[in-house]
Order: structure tokens, then sequence, then C-alpha cells
């Protein structure tokens, strides 16, 4: 249900077989030695995934010690000057004081504060300042929306999928309009699950949400509103609805799992929660980091209203914590670091939460309000001069329960991929819009 918790497992490992070491004869504890070592690289790969970038550090520098404790003083001292290489690159400058240190007496060199000090000069600090500077280009998207779901003790899987262009253009009466097409060309609403499985879960995934709503924003780079919120979750829903009965269930009694699964489509992709979508969307990509100058390695802290994780219709406050951690190349080819990632993580207001779901207790004889919980966790890729987004990932879980029994439950991660690449507009108005 939760594959960033290996992380976790992995640095416990660690640990564990560095004690196993300390008490072990000769041959067990290299044994051990070993183990801890491969823990420690595991681990980075891992805290790397997530987006916990110091305890990625960390991993490394005790994959550094373990070998150290080994014997093997080359590999040792290798390790660490990768530790010293993730600590530049992340602007941990704390870590990367004690590392140089630790590095030269290592090395057999004088490693006194002035010493430090002389390695520290080179130290980078950055500072990424944020400009609105959008032009007219064309882009091509893609979606990738990957749930887990526990559904009655077995943990079920859904892919939703999406590929679209969007085209950002100067509008008429000042600021920019973005439009979109093909939006509908290769969706896949992601209620069934992926594998092949004998007996279908009772609970089908909601179809996922395609907020690619067109829109406006003013010359400053504000949210000014959806232009085809209607007309657009009209054929949306109907492509959806569409797909969902293509895929569903033939057998006769199962095929209320069907009719359920038709019926979310008229919350789920209502119009308003399109709109409320890509307005969000838009406000964490793009709006929120206009005019702002962020010291790397620094985190900060906001609190501001997002949807909630499992119930997108409601939007309450959430601690948004926020750091840019590092300068990145925009696409996967660049070789110039341009961009910025910014990692983020999110937790709903909890007092909040409580009182509006407690509100809702009683409105039907089996709903009773127990528990609720969620995170999210986030990267984002952006030009600092323009405010144009690249790639954004977020890792989101949540937890409801409605009674006592495990079918009242319902835990879900959901791991979700956009990426952006950009092309030069085409001269000269958008042709007819056609929707497939």
């Amino acid at each position: 249900m939760f594959p960033d918790g290996w992380a976790l497992v992995a640095d416990l490992e660690y640990r564990q077989h560095l004690a196993r070491a300390a008490c072990a004869g000769k041959m067990d504890r290299s044994d051990d030695l070993l183990a801890a070592v491969e823990a420690a690289h595991r681990a980075v790969t891992l805290y790397r995934n997530e987006f916990d970038y110091h305890s990625m550090v960390i991993m490394q520098f005790d994959a550094a010690a373990a070998l150290h404790e080994l014997g093997d003083a080359t590999a040792a001292l290798a390790a660490l000057e990768e530790a010293l290489h993730m600590d530049r690159e992340y602007g941990f400058r704390h870590d990367a004081r004690e590392n140089y240190e630790l590095l030269l007496s290592w090395r057999g060199q004088p490693a006194g504060a002035a010493a430090v000090a002389k390695l520290m000069r080179s130290f980078p600090h950055r500072q990424a300042i944020f400009e609105f500077g959008w032009h007219p280009t064309d882009a091509r998207i893609v979606l990738d929306r990957r749930r887990t779901l526990l559904s009655e003790g077995r943990i079920v899987h859904s892919r939703a999928a999406a590929e679209f262009e969007r085209r950002i253009s100067a509008d008429p009466g000042g600021g920019w309009a973005v439009s979109y097409t093909h939006r509908l060309a290769a969706y896949e609403p992601g209620v069934w699950p992926s594998e092949r499985m004998p007996k279908l879960p009772a609970l089908a995934f909601l179809p996922a949400p395609l907020s690619a709503l067109d829109f406006k924003v003013t010359a400053a780079g504000g949210f000014d509103g959806v232009t085809d919120a209607k007309s657009f979750a009209t054929l949306l829903a109907a492509r959806t609805a569409a797909l969902i009965r293509a895929g569903g269930i033939s057998r006769h009694e199962e095929s209320s799992i069907t009719n359920d699964a038709v019926a979310g489509v008229r919350t789920t992709l209502s119009p308003g929660i399109l709109a409320a979508a890509t307005a969000e969307n838009y406000q964490i990509e793009t709006a929120m980091w206009i005019g702002a100058k962020l010291e790397q390695g620094v985190w900060y802290q906001i609190s501001a209203p997002l949807s909630l994780p499992g119930a997108s219709r409601f939007v309450v406050p959430q601690r948004i914590e926020f750091s840019f951690s590092r300068r990145v190349p925009c696409t996967g080819g660049a070789a110039e670091k341009k961009c910025v990632e910014i990692v983020m993580h999110a937790i709903p207001n909890q007092t909040t939460i409580d009182n509006m779901f407690a509100d809702m207790d009683g409105s039907s004889p089996e709903y009773r309000y127990m528990d609720y919980a969620a995170s999210t966790d986030a990267r984002i890729v952006v030009d600092p001069a323009t405010l144009l987004p690249y790639a954004r990932e977020e890792r989101i879980y949540w937890y409801i329960s409605a009674g006592k029994s495990a079918a009242d439950k319902i835990l879900q991660s959901e791991h979700l991929v956009s990426t952006t690449r950009y092309i030069p507009a085409r001269p000269g108005p958008p042709g007819p819009r056609k929707e497939s």
C-alpha cells in the first residue's frame, strides 16, 4: 500500500546489521557490514524516490561509514565523496562541513577548523528568484496516475492516463489564454483494476478527473477563470461512462459495480470539480511562486486551502511545507540546469476535517465518521525565468473510516506524474478544436 515505506525499512535494516556487526566475530562481522552497506545503498535510492533528500544523503554517509568499518578505505572515500557531491547539489551546508572534516581525517590530512573552512569556501550558495514571463508556446502533456486501494483485505491496482496538447496564446483582452486539444483521444479513467483477478472487488476506483479545462490568466499571472467547464465536462462524462461500460462486468450479479462506477461520473467529473482542480493545479505549478525568492535548502511553511485527497469536492486548509531543493535540466535530454526543483509536503488541518465529517454523521443510517488522515508529497520542476512548468510528481496517501467493519474503511495511495514538452507555437490563431 505504501511503497515509500520501504525506505524506512532499508534504513532500519542498515542499523540492525551495524548493531550485529558490533557484537559478531570477525567473519560474521564482515558479512553484517556488507549487508549494512547494501541496505544503505538501497535506502539512498528509496529516499531519493520519495523526495526525502536529506535522509538520502545521510544514508550515503552511512554507507561510507560501514565501508570504513569494513576496512575498504578506497570504497569508503569514494562513498564519502559522493555524499559531499550530494551535499553540494542539494545545499546541505551543515552536513558538508562535518563530512569535509571526516574526509580530511580519512585521508590522513589536517582536519582542523581552518582546513575545513578552506574547503567550504567553494560551497555554492544558491537562490531561486521566480518571475512570471509566459510567452506563446505549444506543448504536449502526458499524465500517468497509478492508484492502489486496499479493498476487503486485498491490494488492488489501477492506472489512469491521458495525453493531450496545450497552447498558450496572447489573449486579445490582455493576459494569456490557455487552450487544450485532443484531451479525450488517449484518456483512460482507471476505474477497473489493472491486473486480472478471479473476482473484482466490491468497490471500483472512481474515474480519474482530467483537470485540463481552457482558462485565462491575467498579464501579471493571476488565474482569471475557466472558459469551457460545462461543455468539456459533458464530453468527458459521456466518454468516461462509455469506457466504463465497455470494460465493465458482464456477470449479472456484479453489474451493480458498473452502475455504481457510472453513477460516480456525475460527481467526480462535474464542471465544478474540474474547474476547481484546474485552478488548483495552476496555483501549485505557477501562481504561488510569482515573485518568490527561495534560498536553497531552506524549508518554508504556509497554510492554504486545497482539495481533500479522496474527497475532492471538499476544500480544507492545509499546512504546506516547501523548499527549493536543487537546479535541474528542464527536460531529460537537456544539459544546462535552467529549471528549479521544488519539493512540497501538505497535510490537511485535522480539526477542520473532524468537524466537517462529524457534521455529515446521520446523513445516512450506515454512515458514521470515525477517522481520516492524508498527506501529499510533491516535486515540481519549473523554469524560474518564465514560470512555465515542466514536470510535476505527487505521492498521495489517504485513509477514511466510516464504521468498525473492514468494508467501512478505505485506504488508498496514488502516484501522479505529469510531464510537459514545449515546442514553438505555430503562427496564427489555433485551428478548429476537435475532441475525440
